[in-house]
């Protein structure tokens, strides 16, 4: 990792880009940033974990992992290195990954708590044997478990549109829903925008998303 302890964040990012544009290997620079968010990373899962009431400490490593996982098979190629808050203007990787590691705990602590839910009390030997009717609890809990990862593919297929064609409203809804922040004065705050502007943009963006999902889900809709 002391090859890469003077570079940025922002460099070591783009020297990852250009090692896998190049077809080589860009492992080691790839380590070495996220080992760096990895503190960082412990904290967002801790807070999630206490918004859920759930989780241990074992739980840290497993969703730092995750999120690499995912920054490697899709955040690295969805990630530009620009802020959608302030066009122009230099974007974090560390921000974006520590927003990978939120969304993977809130996923996984989701699924723990609807498991927990559908688990039935019994006070047998034959509590250890699942019925017909648990089994096909589990199918149906399985099939929402895709349902809910189809729904997030066409939540984000639905904000890149939104990115494209209404770049303010993007960014005030990434702002409001994606970063943490607390209040449209927090967001208006980040953006340099009034209150008022905040509620604003936040509001067109939610009325643009619902019309985008319905088109994806049903295609004819938009349609005269």
């Amino acid at each position: 990792m002391g090859a890469f302890d003077k570079l940025s964040d922002s460099e070591l990012f783009d020297l990852v880009a250009q090692l896998r544009a190049r077809g080589q290997d860009p492992s080691a620079p790839l380590g070495a940033m996220v080992e760096r968010w990895r503190k960082a990373a412990g904290v967002v899962v801790r807070r999630v974990q206490a918004s859920y009431r759930a989780g241990s400490a074992d739980d840290e490593a497993e969703l730092y992992q995750e999120a690499v996982r995912k920054l490697i098979e899709r955040g690295l190629d969805q990630f530009h290195g620009v802020s959608e808050a302030h066009p122009g203007k230099a974007a974090s990787p560390k921000t974006f990954f520590l927003r990978i590691v939120k969304h993977a705990a809130i996923d996984a602590y989701r699924r723990q708590r609807e498991l927990l839910e559908s688990v039935p009390a019994g006070d047998g030997e034959d509590d250890n044997r699942e019925s017909p009717r648990q089994i096909a609890h589990a199918i149906n809990l399985s099939k929402r478990a895709a349902e809910r990862d189809e729904a997030q593919s066409l939540y984000w297929t639905a904000f890149e549109r939104l990115k494209k064609e209404h770049p303010n409203e993007a960014g005030a809804w990434d702002a409001y829903h994606h970063q943490d922040l607390e209040d449209h004065e927090a967001c208006a705050k980040k953006l340099g925008i009034t209150v008022a502007n905040s509620y604003k943009r936040v509001s067109r963006a939610q009325a643009y998303l619902r019309r985008y999902l319905q088109e994806l889900v049903e295609p004819n809709s938009s349609e005269p």
